[in-house]
């Protein structure tokens, strides 16, 4: 059976914000071997998967420094301090990055995205009959293209490796096993 590494030690190596960075000691339940370890915390994510009443889903391609590439996404971003809940947050990120509100978001899933370096959850939302109101409001780092797919479309995106983001690939996954379960 497996059991939890005993953290013996926890030192802030770098604070960078929104992100801290952490050298850990732990020891090895199995070896009793103590190794030095890093870790990333950081706060919760939101992605929101927005469909239109005409079955669009609203998207955003935007630049990524970590791959130095455009990537085609889902609207999202980072649960504020601020924030109350994470569904706050997900209608926030909607609207600033498209301008587009829904009335009604439904929680789809949760994942942990990488728990082998960070700390935080990701959340997934589902806008339904989703509107634009208004022109977006981008941060002073984000450049936005804003697109509408058709919905049926996405497959094909996902097969030709146009959509390609691992955290986009699972709100889709949760999307299409939600639909699945309630017909």
């Amino acid at each position: 059976m497996i059991r939890d590494w005993k953290i013996l030690n926890r030192e802030l190596v770098n604070d960078f914000g929104i992100v801290q960075i952490y050298k850990k000691q732990a020891r090895s339940p199995r070896t009793g071997d103590i190794r030095d370890i890093l870790s990333i915390d950081t706060p919760d994510w939101v992605l929101v998967l927005a469909l239109t009443s005409g079955k669009e889903v609203v998207m955003v391609r935007q630049y990524r420094h970590g791959t130095e590439q455009t990537h085609l996404e889902l609207p999202g971003g980072l649960v504020a301090a601020e924030d109350p809940s994470p569904e706050v947050a997900a209608k926030r990120e909607l609207l600033e990055e498209t301008g587009f509100q829904s009335s009604e978001l439904i929680l789809i899933g949760t994942c942990y995205p990488q728990p082998a370096v960070l700390s935080n959850s990701c959340f997934f939302y589902l806008a339904k009959d989703a509107e634009k109101i208004h022109e977006p409001e981008l941060d002073e780092g984000e450049d936005i293209e804003i697109l509408k797919v058709p919905l049926k479309q996405i497959p094909f995106k996902i097969e030709s490796n146009e959509i390609n983001h691992g955290m986009v690939l699972t709100a889709f996954h949760y999307y299409w096993m939600k639909q699945k379960r309630i017909g």
